[in-house]
């Protein structure tokens, strides 16, 4: 005596919202505002958070000084472009160690 399996075909939309064989509890197209959260100018810049500010503080001024040094060696004034470079080339690691240890301490310490 052998049993036949019989095949049955669900649409694919079905089979990946997984509700195969069950009742659905939410109407579909309906949002879970818990995993898709508002995306706002507000959210994506928070200027008023003073981590954030430090944060583009420190991009923009890595940025200028790019910029500075790459103009003054367009300009000829490699001499300026040179000591611009060696101020870089100290105080830009100093910070960025800083900045680690100051977030080892604030997230609580080492």
């Amino acid at each position: 005596m052998f049993f036949r399996r019989q095949t049955k075909t669900i649409p694919f939309q079905e089979f990946m919202t997984g509700m195969v064989g069950k009742e659905p509890t939410m109407k579909p197209g309906t949002v879970v505002p818990a995993l898709f959260p508002v995306i706002t100018p507000h959210h994506l810049f928070p200027v008023q958070d003073p981590d954030f500010a430090l944060l583009m503080t420190g991009v923009g001024s890595i940025t200028l000084v790019a910029f500075l040094e790459h103009g003054l060696v367009a300009l000829g004034m490699t001499d300026v472009a040179q000591k611009v470079a060696d101020f870089g080339h100290f105080i830009f690691p100093v910070a960025v160690y800083g900045a680690v240890l100051w977030l080892f301490f604030s997230l609580g310490g080492l």
